[in-house]
């Protein structure tokens, strides 16, 4: 991840790399499916979960984002997975784009941490 601007609130992101906007537009991906669905069936809690990832979206091109928020991504998107399961998969199509997208940028996003990681050390 590139180093924040000391006086903004937005990180630089002229020094991102491909996987990093990637991961932003999966997660924006990830955001609109979620969104779609709380809006064709009427149910809050898609607008809860498209609202999360654009929140991490918008923690990500911030000056507040850390490495460790890599991790707590992947998190968000395990739990993700398990509630769809636990949902009945009513909406199959959406539910597999979705996890499509999530297991896309949970790898993009443990790529991410252990490259900080990594360069952390030296």
């Amino acid at each position: 991840m590139a180093t924040a601007e000391p006086d903004g609130l937005i990180a630089d992101v002229s020094s991102w790399s491909w996987i990093h906007w990637t991961g932003v537009f999966l997660s924006l991906g990830v955001a609109a499916i979620n969104g779609y669905v709380g809006y064709t069936a009427g149910e809050p809690q898609f607008f809860a979960i498209a609202g999360s990832f654009l929140l991490g979206v918008g923690l990500y091109v911030s000056r507040f984002w850390r490495p460790i928020l890599y991790v707590v991504g992947v998190l968000h998107v395990a739990i993700l997975a398990v509630l769809w399961l636990l949902d009945g998969m009513r909406f199959l199509l959406f539910g597999v784009a979705s996890g499509v997208l999530s297991v896309g940028l949970a790898a993009i996003a443990l790529f991410l941490f252990f490259e900080d990681r990594g360069v952390a050390e030296r």
